[in-house]
């Protein structure tokens, strides 16, 4: 005899809210709930905030410069100042300090030194690989017959972060370079890194950071051209900093003062952040998940064995 449908034999098991066997069912529950909790917290990771992730930084020159060379004889004492900048107004200012002080030597960009930048994608994936920022005086006077100069130079880049964690900051770099015996092209080959004092918060809004359109602020209490340093010194104390690792190599040229720097972006570049509360919840969530099914799978069990079992009273109700 074939067959043809089978109705499965249900027992129902129930009991009083103040009961003996309520109150088992509830404690098993909670164990059910907060056994998988625990485990997941003990875990190194469940709630993990600080997150690292690699990522190529967007990085372009801003064309603001600084430029500041002092010149020196044989026993070291000064012999002349030299300034140049992008900004015309602080150039103007710099010059008629110069001037009072005895030295009328202003580099004038518009027709005795010129600026040239050069970005190569070798990969050719829209994001630059190398920069290279050639700086060129048109004046043989500058460093002629001075054995021994001291060059600052600083400048600004555009940084930019766009995948985990949305960043764009306007960071200086500071190069202080002294040349002995006459050199006068210098060539800087190095990495760019950025240097966190802390992680950067991932938020959906781009973080401004030292973002300024004009880096170059003209301050009328400025006396000297070194006070501008105090931007760096600013600058280098502030959370997120990125600091060119250069080599140097000095040449000599036909009495120009030449700089040539080339920076390379990093393809890797590691970031520390700390992740938003919804991305630390769905990643914890995934944890106390696959600790909480089996746990319940298990203490499921060991209850429907106690009920089945009458070790503690309750009402049964059957289909028969």
């Amino acid at each position: 005899m074939p067959l043809i449908f089978i109705t499965p034999y249900k027992k129902t098991y129930s009991s009083e809210f103040c009961s003996l066997s309520t109150l088992i069912g509830f404690i098993f529950l909670i164990l059910a709930i907060f056994i998988p909790l625990f485990a997941a917290i003990s875990s190194e990771d469940f709630w993990l905030r600080l997150k690292e992730y690699l990522e190529q930084p967007k990085i372009d020159f801003t064309n603001d410069y600084m430029l500041y060379v002092s010149t020196f004889d044989g026993q070291f004492l000064p012999i002349n100042t030299f300034f140049d900048s992008s900004n015309k107004t602080l150039n103007d200012m710099f010059s008629t300090i110069i001037e009072k002080n005895g030295q009328s030597n202003i580099i004038s960009r518009e027709d005795s030194a010129s600026i040239s930048k050069y970005s190569y994608d070798d990969d050719n994936d829209g994001i630059n690989d190398r920069l290279i920022i050639r700086y060129e005086t048109n004046k043989n006077e500058i460093i002629r017959d001075n054995p021994n100069i001291d060059i600052k130079l600083m400048f600004f880049l555009n940084y930019r972060l766009t995948k985990e964690v949305k960043l764009l900051m306007t960071p200086m770099i500071y190069i202080d370079i002294p040349i002995l015996n006459g050199a006068k092209e210098i060539n800087l080959s190095g990495d760019l890194e950025l240097v966190q004092k802390s992680p950067i918060v991932s938020t959906i809004v781009t973080s401004q950071i030292y973002n300024k359109k004009k880096p170059l602020v003209v301050d009328e209490k400025l006396y000297s051209p070194l006070d501008l340093l105090n931007l760096y010194n600013e600058y280098k104390n502030m959370n997120y900093t990125l600091k060119y690792n250069y080599e140097k190599i000095e040449k000599k040229s036909e009495g120009k003062l030449i700089i040539n720097i080339e920076m390379n972006i990093p393809k890797l570049q590691r970031i520390f952040y700390i992740q938003s509360v919804f991305e630390a919840i769905k990643y914890a969530w995934m944890q106390y998940f696959y600790i909480f099914l089996p746990i319940y799978i298990i203490l499921y069990v060991i209850y429907k064995f106690i009920m089945e079992s009458n070790i503690f009273y309750s009402h049964v109700k059957s289909d028969l």
